[in-house]
This record gives C-alpha cells, sequence and structure tokens, in this order.
C-alpha cells in the first residue's frame, strides 16, 4: 500500500503487532499489581475478579436504528416486555376493582383512572432519570444529599404517618398519600453502586472507608424502615445490595459471612415480634374465617382457574369475597381468569424483562452502570418472588405489591423510575472511548490520490490538498509532509524529528537513500534500492547500527518507526541498552524472531 503513516507520539495504531499491545497490557497490570500491593492487599478479600470494560466500537457490528445489535437487542426486549406488563396491569386493575369501585365510588373506572396516572407519572419520571440524569451525575456528591433527603422521608414516617393495618408506612404531601420506603429502594441502589465505584474503579478509599460507607448507605435506612415495621422492603433492599456485593466480586468468604449474618439477623426480627412468629408458624386452613382467611381465598382462586382460567374479566373472587383484589392479591384474580397456561405466560414475560435487564448490565463498560443494572434486575425479581409466593401460600404475605401490576401509586412511579436507570445504563454503554478517540484521529496519507481515514470517509474527494493527503499537515505537531519520490508500496514514516544527516550504508541496510532536508527538520527519507544479497544487507546494517549508537536522541517528541526488527524488542526503551544512546531502535544484537544474525 503506497502511503504514510502519522500518528501521535506514544500512541499505537490499530493494527499494532499483537506482541506489543500484550506488552502495553502487561505493563500497566503490572503497575496495578504494584499499586494493590502497596495498599496492603486488603483489597483481595473483597475482589473474586476484575471484570473487563465491554468492547466499545461499533466498527464491524450489526446495527440497529445505528446502535449495536448487541447493545439494542436487550433494550428493546425491556422496553417492548415493560410496555406489555404496564398495559396487561392496566386491564388487571381494572377486571379486579370494577365491581369494588362502582359499589364504593360509583364509577367503575375510579381505580382505572387513577392507576393510568400513576403510570403517566411514572413514564416522565423514567424518561427525566434515563434522557437527563447520567451516571456522572450520579457518583457525584450529590447522591448523598438525595440520600440523606430519603432518610429525612422515613424519620417524617415515624413521626407524622398515617397508620394502616398495624403498620406506619405512609405519609401525606398535598393531599397524596406516599409511602417513602419505595422510593429508598432504588436510591439505596443507586448510592451503593457510587461507592463501589469509588473504591473499585477510582480506588479513592481504602478498604475500612469503603465497608464503613457501605454499612451506613444500607443499615440506617434499613433500621427506620423496620421501626415501621416493613420487614418485607428490609429483606428486599437487603438482599438487593447483597446480590450487587457478589457481581462487583466479592470473595465467596466475604459472601458467606455476609450471608450468614443477613439470616442471623432476620431471624432475630422474626423471633421478637409475635405476628410475626404467628404468620410463619400459622396454618390458613386451620382458620380459614379468620387469620387464614386471605390466603384461603387466593389458594380458591387458583384452583377455580383451572387449565386456561375462566376469561378476562370473569373472576368470582372479586365481588367482595377477596380483600385487596387489585392490589396485594392481584394475582390471584391474575390466575383464576387466565388459569395455569396464562400464568406461566405470565412469568415468561417477567422472567425475559428481568433476563434483558441482566444483560444489558453485561454490556455497561463501568462497574458503576453493571451494578446499578445488575441491582434493579435483583430488586424487580426479588419484590416479584415476595408477591408471588405470599399469594401462593409459600412465606406469609408481607403487603408487597406486583412490581408494575398491582394498584398503587408510590409502587408504580418507584418502579418506573427504576426502569429509568436501567434504559440508562443501556444508553452509555456505548460510548466512545479514548481509544477510539485517538483511532478517529489517525488516518493513511496516500500518494497522488485519494485515501480512506481511519474512519472510514474519502477526506479529499473533493478540494483535497495537491497530492491526494487524507489529512491536513498543517494540522498536525509531526511536521512537514514528506514524500518519498519514486515509491509505489510500503510506508513512509512523518516524525518530525530533527535528523542532521542520513546514515552510513543506509541504502544497503534499511533500503533507504537521500540527505536531509535543509534546516534539519525532516526525517530520514529517500529512494529504496533493490535488495541486495544477506551478506549486503548485514554489512549495511551493522553500519547503519554503528551511525545510529553515536548519534544523539531526536530533539523532537515523535520517533522513527523501525519496521525490520521484531515487534517484541520495539518495546525496549531507551535506557534499555546503554549503547544505543537513545535511539530506542531496540537491540542490535539480533535480527528477526530475536535470533542472532551470526547464525546462532
Amino acid at each position: 500500500m503506497a502511503g504514510e503513516y502519522r500518528r501521535d507520539a506514544g500512541m499505537a495504531p490499530a493494527g499494532a503487532p499483537e506482541t506489543t499491545q500484550r506488552g502495553r497490557r502487561a505493563a500497566g497490570e503490572g503497575e496495578a499489581s504494584a499499586a494493590a500491593s502497596e495498599r496492603g492487599g486488603v483489597r483481595r478479600l473483597f475482589s473474586r475478579r476484575r471484570d473487563r470494560a465491554g468492547e466499545h466500537s461499533s466498527l464491524g457490528e450489526q446495527l440497529i436504528a445505528g446502535v449495536p445489535a448487541r447493545i439494542m437487542r436487550p433494550r428493546l426486549i425491556f422496553i417492548v416486555t415493560l410496555v406489555a406488563i404496564l398495559a396487561f396491569g392496566l386491564l388487571m386493575v381494572y377486571s379486579a376493582s370494577a365491581v369494588e369501585a362502582l359499589k364504593e365510588y360509583e364509577s367503575s373506572t375510579y381505580f382505572l383512572t387513577r392507576q393510568a396516572m400513576f403510570i403517566g407519572v411514572g413514564l416522565v419520571l423514567m424518561v427525566v432519570v434515563s434522557v437527563g440524569v447520567p451516571l456522572e451525575f450520579m457518583r457525584s456528591s450529590a447522591m448523598w444529599v438525595i440520600w440523606g433527603c430519603s432518610l429525612l422521608l422515613l424519620l417524617a414516617v415515624l413521626v407524622v404517618g398515617e397508620e394502616h393495618g398495624g403498620a406506619t408506612r405512609w405519609i401525606v404531601i398535598a393531599g397524596q398519600q406516599l409511602q417513602p420506603s419505595e422510593f429508598v429502594k432504588p436510591v439505596v441502589i443507586v448510592t451503593a453502586a457510587k461507592i463501589f465505584h469509588e473504591y473499585y474503579e477510582m480506588e479513592a478509599i481504602d478498604t475500612a472507608t469503603f465497608i464503613v460507607m457501605l454499612g451506613a448507605c444500607v443499615a440506617l435506612p434499613l433500621v427506620l424502615i423496620i421501626a415501621e415495621p416493613d420487614l418485607g422492603s428490609c429483606l428486599i433492599i437487603a438482599g438487593t445490595v447483597f446480590a450487587m456485593c457478589f457481581f462487583a466480586g466479592f470473595s465467596y468468604k466475604v459472601i458467606l459471612a455476609v450471608l450468614g449474618v443477613g439470616l442471623a439477623a432476620t431471624a432475630i426480627f422474626i423471633v421478637t415480634a409475635d405476628y410475626r412468629m404467628a404468620r410463619m408458624s400459622s396454618d390458613p386452613w386451620a382458620d380459614p374465617y379468620d387469620t387464614g382467611y386471605q390466603a384461603v381465598l387466593a389458594i380458591m382462586a387458583f384452583a377455580s382457574g383451572g387449565l386456561f382460567g375462566r376469561g378476562i374479566g370473569n373472576s368470582t373472587m372479586k365481588y367482595n369475597y377477596l380483600p385487596e383484589a387489585h392490589n396485594d392479591y392481584i394475582l390471584a384474580i391474575i390466575g383464576e381468569e387466565l388459569g395455569f397456561v396464562g400464568m406461566l405466560i405470565f412469568f415468561a414475560v417477567y422472567a425475559l424483562m428481568v433476563w434483558s435487564i441482566f444483560k444489558i448490565a453485561s454490556q455497561s463498560p463501568t462497574v458503576q452502570g453493571r451494578l446499578i443494572a445488575y441491582g434493579c434486575g435483583v430488586l424487580i425479581m426479588l419484590q416479584f418472588l415476595v408477591n408471588a409466593l405470599g399469594i401462593l401460600g409459600v412465606t406469609p404475605m408481607t403487603g408487597k405489591t406486583m412490581p408494575f401490576i398491582s394498584y398503587g401509586g408510590s409502587s408504580m412511579i418507584a418502579m418506573l423510575g427504576v426502569a429509568g436507570l436501567v434504559m440508562r445504563v443501556s444508553l452509555e454503554s456505548n460510548q466512545r472511548t479514548v481509544h477510539d478517540e485517538r483511532r478517529s484521529r489517525m488516518a493513511v496519507v496516500g500518494e497522488g490520490g485519494a485515501a480512506r481515514a481511519a474512519g472510514g470517509d474519502l477526506w479529499g474527494a473533493e478540494g483535497a490538498p495537491q497530492g491526494g493527503y487524507a489529512v491536513n499537515p498543517s494540522e498536525t505537531t509531526a511536521g512537514s509532509v514528506h514524500v518519498r519520490t519514486g515509491r509505489r508500496s510500503g510506508f513512509t514514516v512523518v516524525d518530525g524529528a530533527g535528523a542532521s544527516g542520513a546514515a552510513p550504508g543506509a541504502g544497503a541496510a534499511g533500503g533507504y537513500t537521500g540527505a536531509a532536508r535543509p534546516g534539519g527538520s525532516a526525517p530520514l527519507s529517500g529512494t529504496r534500492r533493490a535488495r541486495g544479497t544477506r551478506a549486503e544487507a548485514d554489512a549495511g546494517r551493522g553500519a547503519a547500527d554503528a551511525w545510529l549508537a553515536g548519534r544523539s536522541a531526536p530533539s523532537g517528541g515523535y520517533d522513527r518507526i523501525n519496521l525490520d526488527y521484531d515487534p517484541a524488542e520495539r518495546l525496549r526503551t531507551r535506557d534499555a541498552y546503554p549503547g544505543d544512546s537513545g535511539s530506542g531502535y531496540g537491540s542490535r544484537g539480533r535480527g528477526p524472531r530475536g535470533r542472532s544474525r551470526d547464525g546462532r
């Protein structure tokens, strides 16, 4: 290929030999290992592995709407499943609440209208979070302010909150009931991801500070929530942060220790509360008309649905039999109207949505983005399981809603805010990195014809400088472009370093002849001679090496690229060989592939 190659100092070309790239990666890993050792090695207890950042460039990839398919596919699946679940939830809220709404509010669409309003507010929040709140903001100090405000709301619940069903979980703001514990869930996820980012990526805090900050971020909200009391929300938040620790790469020893402490704390909270112990040990069929009333009717609703269900709108339990049919127990109405097959399809759609969230998390190039998406996916999955298992009678019912389905303003708005966090992570999963920016500035300069830049666009088709250069020489710091005359193949290296003269014997060894340009600012250049015998080449190289050994270091910031020796030798620094006098070309005593030139 005829042309010239221009590059910035210290920057490896996109097509650099694999050995060079491996060497630089090894050097970077060595520096990271040294830094970890200086910090005492305590981080090994918390780091089982270091995930590599995902790919960024879309070159050579299949695109969907201009976005790499590997990123766009899970995003589209998430959006489609979310819209389907929201639409189905509206339908089931209307089916389950129409009778009660007509009786109490004289309008069968009362709950439907309010649920649609909650979804509208939640979608606005989702768009604002996904478009207007970058991950950079989420790792700023402003997150601690938001976290502090959420604590104040939890304190307000304990002071001026309203009590329903023996629990104080709601406050009234502007005439609307608000459940702060639902909004604390995404706040804790984002704040915890910020702490993980500072520890793993920025390395701005030590291990002790990391433990204290993460413990405070999670423990303080949990203490206020358990005082309401709301054990279900505590289990969901604690389980979500525990999963984030696992995905962050905590060692198995630490994970098992945290799991043991969490199970012990849960057991203590259950044993110390009589009503919790009664729920754990009670049999709903032993008292079907009192303590087991809702659980028995929910099971009867599932049983009456059969294989294919009674049909949408044909439930009988919603006729003032099953309390909270449109809220906590809406899954029982779904099972009655859709049957076993419909429930399997419903569960499959939920599982597909959670899978798409995990896929989005795996595509994120940062620890923060991955942990936010993983945390959101685990949060949705845990709340779904807590509600479903409670209705099925596997675990005690804790009053948690079915995500995106059950009637409720706080839960719906908060969950759509979580969906906005997932979308934000997906939108920032294909950012251009510093390496992409450097590659975009690299170009091959053609001789006498059009040439392509590294990005693939023709620069010189219209109004290009004479000679068909694909880059403007005046816009670089590498010196003026000097085209080798009479060449039809190979590279010309533009380095901008000063050269006071040509190397003796360069015509035989390197294949280049010609004198330096006036002023000493041009690189070595000339016309390549025909190849001679091996002996002539070795003699020429010896003469050139002798000249280079006595030559002073280049005055500019750019070095000549030597393509004649083994790529591994070009990794050597100028100080590696005292006899090179700053030539930077690698070992002079060995030829290609590391063999000595005398055949040994």
